[in-house]
């Protein structure tokens, strides 16, 4: 157990030093002349010598005392190779595991809670033990012991640091190994996702300042977008329906709309023989949905047109984004190449806003959804896709 608790370079300090103990021993590195390198036994370490000679020329050697090599030869003549691990490093804390386990059972429950500070969840800690043991039962660390322990325990859970809303997003985490969904075919898996747009736009009728929603549709086998829907304020069911409908029906060429993604269905005709063929209207439907938990993806109208069009739903598991990787690696995309260089970015979060940036909002709601479409036609669908 002692060495499965060596990292790889004590490890190899380890073997190292084993090394030089078997060649005391027997003259030889490997402990066996039939494993012997060309140039041993070397003359200091012949195994005619005395071993009191030996053990002199190895301190010698590697600049030790004599004492030294005689307690490594005697710790592995007695234990092996784990005789001569250093004792620190498979040495565990002393801090009471008692006292440990109420850490982190306070940490536990403040994930929901505002930030404490570390002597506030340290007194939550020492109260937990007087209430559970008795007053004085379980030893407490002292006080730069205790903050030291803190921080090795705390570490990654943003516990007493950090976000609070991260610190909830990483104690909702799924446990085991993430898994992945793999589409065979174009029109397979569509995956359906809401997102808020870090922007601010104009409402067309009131002319006040809103903030938007992108709903997307993508294949998941090719990656491309195939519907799209910007609201204000929030997504409606309607909303969602609408995304849908372009999926399955996505508008012709000679529309003044240009369509998100390149055709992938069948042609009008299957024998191409004349010139100036152009794509048929039967496109590859979606079969399986991939949607969340949310109320515009589980109302009763989205689920009504499914079951009309023969299409599978498949809710994605609550608390997991790595059920929709590539959806979600969209809007970062989309974030990054082309919402951050649009007026009104009010930034990812309220520590990245700036002062007033509604008031630089002169888009309508209708623009930013044309703005959203050209460049995805343009940019991320011959560029990005190309890439990947």
């Amino acid at each position: 157990m002692l060495l499965a608790t060596l990292s790889a370079g004590q490890r190899q300090r380890l073997e190292e030093r084993a090394g030089h103990v078997r060649e005391v021993l027997s003259g030889y590195r490997s402990g066996h002349p039939g494993s012997a390198l060309p140039t041993e036994p070397r003359p200091p370490y012949d195994p005619g010598l005395p071993l009191k000679d030996r053990t002199a020329a190895k301190a010698a050697e590697l600049g030790f005392s004599p004492r030294t090599l005689q307690r490594w030869l005697a710790a592995y003549r007695e234990s092996g190779e784990a005789g001569l691990a250093d004792a620190r490093a498979g040495k565990t804390s002393s801090v009471d595991p008692r006292w440990e386990e109420a850490v982190r059972w306070v940490m536990a429950e403040s994930v929901t809670g505002s930030t404490p500070t570390r002597s506030a969840l340290l007194l939550r800690a020492e109260e937990r033990l007087t209430g559970e043991y008795g007053k004085g039962t379980v030893p407490v660390p002292s006080r730069s012991t205790a903050y030291a322990r803190l921080a090795w325990l705390a570490k990654g859970t943003n516990a007493v640091s950090g976000s609070a809303k991260a610190r909830r997003s990483i104690a909702e985490r799924p446990q085991g190994t993430y898994g992945r969904l793999r589409a065979t075919r174009p029109g397979e898996y569509v995956v359906l996702d809401t997102q808020d747009l870090d922007i601010y736009a104009m409402e067309p009728v009131t002319c006040r300042w809103v903030p938007l929603q992108l709903t997307v549709a993508q294949d998941l086998f090719s990656r491309c977008i195939v519907g799209l829907r910007v609201t204000a304020c929030s997504t409606k069911a309607v909303d969602v329906a609408a995304v849908l409908f372009e999926a399955i029906c996505p508008p012709l060429e000679d529309t003044v709309r240009p369509a998100l993604a390149p055709y992938h269905g069948l042609w009008d005709e299957v024998v191409f023989a004349e010139d100036g063929l152009v794509p048929g209207r039967g496109l590859c439907p979606p079969e399986t949905l991939v949607i969340d938990h949310g109320r515009a993806f589980m109302s009763a109208h989205v689920i009504g047109v499914c079951t009309r069009l023969g299409m599978s739903i498949q809710p994605a598991q609550p608390k997991k984004p790595t059920d929709k990787p590539t959806v979600e690696r969209f809007f970062r995309t989309l974030r990054e190449g082309l919402i951050q260089h649009l007026p009104a970015y009010k930034g990812p979060d309220v520590h990245s806003r700036g002062q007033a940036v509604e008031d630089a909002a002169f888009f309508f709601t209708h623009e930013v959804e044309e703005i959203v479409r050209e460049w995805i036609t343009e940019v991320f669908t011959d560029r990005d896709l190309c890439c990947s």
